[in-house]
């Protein structure tokens, strides 16, 4: 990106040197080419971040999840939450003796969708 030209505005001296504003002028190649290269770079992070979601559902291993993470993606902080949660039949979660407790994480994202309020 050689064709970046800084040009500086006038010293005025009313504001701090580093709150001055300063003009970066593109040619018009210039900035189409640093615009593609933007988009091309959130074409991958998309497509990277859609790869990694049908990861997980598509092993059905990663669908199960602990308490702490079904209520960071609930935004709760009690158990007593999740137990109501369950106590409905809102979420699904499998108990494997008294105290191992995981939530299927899916089941979880579709009763944030039921309950979208607009």
């Amino acid at each position: 990106m050689e064709n970046i030209e800084e040009l500086p505005l006038e010293e005025s001296g009313n504001f701090p040197k580093e709150d001055r504003v300063k003009l970066i002028v593109l040619e018009s190649d210039a900035y189409n080419e640093l615009l593609n290269d933007f988009i091309r770079l959130v074409k991958l992070a998309v497509r990277d971040a859609k790869i990694e979601a049908m990861k997980s559902f598509s092993d059905p291993a990663a669908d199960w999840i602990d308490a702490e993470e079904a209520k960071k993606i609930l935004g709760i902080k009690s158990k007593s939450k999740l137990q109501e949660l369950r106590d409905y039949n809102e979420i699904t979660f499998s108990q494997a003796g008294k105290k191992v407790i995981r939530y299927s994480k899916k089941s979880i994202l579709e009763y944030l969708e039921r309950n979208i309020v607009m």
